[in-house]
């Protein structure tokens, strides 16, 4: 298990419920093998607390965040730019941190479209 220190940096899915999420144990799985300095995190937020949460994520610099059910729409409205393709699904599903600049994107369409090539 590698050392978290002040200069970990932090990435995490959010989504209500999360606990059920994989995402933490495989990312972590990479990044470990990666060797790099970051760690992924589970974070359970109330539809309720969404504002605040990203208010949160500004604040502690949190570099990436993967975003699920229910919160892939609601989220639009506190971001600072959304990707052309996420506009027009209506839903992002991961957001760039960029000293508190957010900048979000959806990548299902590119996944599912991926899949279908292959």
């Amino acid at each position: 298990m590698p050392t978290i220190t002040a200069k970990t940096k932090i990435l995490g899915v959010i989504g209500h419920p999360i606990d059920h999420s994989m995402s933490p144990i495989m990312h972590n799985i990479a990044i470990n093998d990666l060797k790099l300095d970051y760690v992924y995190l589970a974070f359970d937020i109330d539809p309720q607390n969404l504002s605040k949460a990203i208010d949160g994520f500004r604040a502690l610099n949190i570099k990436g965040i993967s975003v699920t059910i229910p919160h892939k729409k609601a989220i639009m409205e506190y971001l600072d730019e959304i990707d052309p393709l996420a506009k027009n699904i209506g839903a992002v599903n991961t957001i760039k941190n960029k000293n508190g600049y957010l900048k979000a994107r959806n990548t299902d369409g590119a996944g599912g479209k991926q899949s279908l090539i292959e």
